[in-house]
């Protein structure tokens, strides 16, 4: 049996596959669903989508509590220390998030968040690949 992928899964990610369960991110929520793949997520994208959903996306709330029913793993709070070195890849509020998956090595961070986690020199500084939900969908699951 081929090892389960190990993916981490950023709250835009998450967001998207609910809102949109035809498309990239939608598919990469379904493997979750079926198994497929191990999908893991920090206790900031846990925040960010508990504090997004109610306000931009109601219509979400009950997908969302059925994705924390898969159950996804769910990382620990990454020390300062983890956060100050993201931060220096990272100089972003995003870096907590950075820090989280640098602790866990998954196979994969996907992300839409093309701005901050798709620059050379954090795809560069870490030993996953960082993909769109496309991406990621060519890359892994072929």
């Amino acid at each position: 049996m081929p090892k389960k992928l190990r993916v981490f899964l950023d709250t835009s990610t998450i967001l998207a596959g609910l809102n949109s369960p035809t498309g990239a991110a939608g598919v990469i929520l379904a493997a979750c669903f079926a198994k497929q793949i191990i999908p893991i997520i920090s206790p900031q994208v846990v925040k960010e989508a508990d504090r997004n959903i109610p306000v931009k996306f109601p219509n979400l709330a009950t997908a969302w509590q059925s994705f924390l029913l898969i159950p996804p793993k769910i990382t620990k709070e990454p020390t300062i220390t983890e956060v100050q070195k993201a931060y220096q890849i990272l100089p972003t509020s995003d870096a907590p998030i950075l820090a989280s998956a640098i602790a866990t090595k998954p196979d994969a961070l996907v992300t839409w968040n093309t701005k901050h986690f798709l620059r050379k020199e954090v795809i560069d500084a870490v030993s996953f690949s960082i993909l769109t939900p496309g991406d990621f969908l060519h890359k892994f699951l072929k």
